[in-house]
């Protein structure tokens, strides 16, 4: 399922949509359209899960091995 995390540039807001297609969501709390993508906890959880943690690599969500977004 395409849900990605996004952070609106204009108030802070984080959130996680579903987004289909070429569709450019908006925010949820002001409706701005100028977002940033956000590396989604599942995409952290699942590149670590790939055998990367216990090599001592991490994703650029982790720190030292250790996602700091799903522990």
């Amino acid at each position: 399922m395409p849900l990605f995390d996004f952070k609106c540039l204009k108030c802070g807001n984080e959130f996680e949509t579903l987004v289909m297609g070429r569709s450019k969501p908006a925010c949820p709390k002001c409706q701005s359209e100028d977002l940033e993508k956000l590396m989604s906890s599942y995409t952290c959880c699942r590149h670590k899960g790939s055998g990367s943690a216990s090599s001592g690599s991490s994703c650029s969500g982790c720190a030292g091995g250790n996602c700091s977004t799903c522990h």
